[in-house]
């Protein structure tokens, strides 16, 4: 069938992971003394029908982790819950893990669009829900502000695409305009936030963070620059309150459709934005609050990580916004650690399923493929199984070891 792998194709690739999963990016599963926190953006996760054979697939990354942030789950949930029940049926156990789904997000109901929800799916008896679930908003006052001090370039550009639109209807002109607002007003879908605590052993503080779940637009430069930025700086400027906070931390997961297709250069111009967060947040541009692992690329070699199925962007990213005492969670200064990393020590990486598909069924990485068989691989999975590939990080669970000093 177009859009999917046949089920002998995948035995072979059921049977080239379970040879070696952690050679593909899988992180071990079920150790005590550490906690893997995942993000995945699963492509339109809806409709089940001749998908089962991918949600099979999905949970064995899934039920690997205590925490998973799901993006694109569409309205239909029989994927998600599909997704859950096999992560406990054919791997973990019954009633392991708990859902948290927000509701739709990005459309309005009964217009036209693509709405969407986001997910959390936790391991519950390694981390517990608290009270404080939200979605993360920006106020209409500033909405109206936002465009106010844009409210020229908004008519010019609405009065272009009416004009463009008008030449389409009368058959002048042969593509449909596109409108992209030139300005950031508000996000194109909310952050959905929940709060989680992670118990400790022997007499440790606990960890509490909410979790930040976020699928970015994906439009022109400026407008993911405009939504990373209002994002980051809503989260760093939480934090300056803390006595008004219900957790210590944020954790952010999600697609955040990043730009990093120059990693050098982009990886300079993000921390430099960091450093400047840092700076106006918390008065240090030195402080060690902000986080993102991934933007370091791989731990032992440097090598840029890539999130997306064709292995050329890294939309995705993990990161840590921290409580001015945090300890227990890692800061850029835990770099160095990735790379000596012991079992249960701070890690990160992707689940490259791109490469595990191309070597189980053409016998070579996806970046020995020729165009047209990048092409034709593609074609099965990219729609069927996702588009991204998951991201994680592992971190030492409170209590069982004493926090990295660095």
């Amino acid at each position: 069938m177009a859009g999917h792998f046949t089920a002998g194709e995948w035995a072979k690739i059921i049977t080239e992971l379970e040879a070696s999963p952690e050679s593909y990016g899988m992180p071990e599963g079920g150790r005590e003394a550490s906690l893997v926190f995942a993000s995945f953006n699963i492509r339109k996760l809806g409709n089940i029908v001749h998908r089962e054979h991918e949600i099979d697939f999905l949970a064995r990354f899934c039920a690997r982790c205590d925490l998973v942030a799901i993006q694109e789950v569409q309205d239909n949930l029989d994927g998600l819950r599909l997704l859950k029940a096999r992560m406990e049926t054919k791997i973990a156990g019954i009633d392991e893990f708990g859902l948290i789904v927000s509701d739709i997000n990005g459309a309005v109901p009964g217009e036209t669009g693509m709405a969407e929800r986001l997910a959390f799916i936790y391991r519950k008896r390694r981390v517990r829900r608290m009270d404080m679930a939200s979605d993360l908003n920006i106020d209409r006052s500033t909405v109206m502000q936002h465009f106010f001090d844009n409210h020229k370039v908004i008519v010019k550009t609405r009065k272009d695409f009416d004009k463009k639109m008008a030449e389409f209807d009368a058959g002048t002109r042969r593509t449909k305009p596109v409108y992209a607002v030139p300005a950031f007003i508000t996000f194109m879908r909310s952050p959905h936030v929940t709060a989680f605590e992670i118990p400790a052993a022997n007499d440790a503080e606990p960890i509490t963070f909410a979790a930040v779940n976020a699928h970015l637009i994906y439009g022109k430069q400026k407008e993911r620059d405009a939504e990373f930025e209002a994002l980051i700086k809503w989260l760093a400027h939480r934090l300056t309150d803390e006595t008004r906070m219900t957790v210590d931390n944020f954790i952010l997961m999600g697609d955040l459709n990043l730009n990093f297709d120059q990693p050098a250069k982009d990886r300079a111009r993000i921390e430099k934005r960091i450093r400047l967060l840092n700076s106006e947040a918390f008065g240090n541009a030195d402080e060690r609050r902000i986080y993102f692992p991934l933007i370091d690329g791989e731990a032992k070699t440097g090598k840029a990580i890539r999130t997306n199925a064709r292995q050329n962007q890294t939309f995705d990213q993990i990161a840590f916004f921290l409580g001015s005492d945090e300890k227990c969670l890692p800061n850029d200064k835990w770099r160095t650690l990735a790379a000596n990393v012991k079992p249960d020590g701070f890690n990160y990486g992707v689940f490259n399923f791109t490469d595990l598909f191309a070597r189980a069924l053409l016998g070579k990485a996806y970046s020995r493929l020729n165009k047209a068989e990048k092409t034709t691989l593609g074609k099965k999975f990219e729609h069927s199984v996702s588009d991204h590939m998951p991201i994680w990080v592992r971190i030492p669970r409170p209590g069982f070891s004493t926090p990295p000093q660095v």
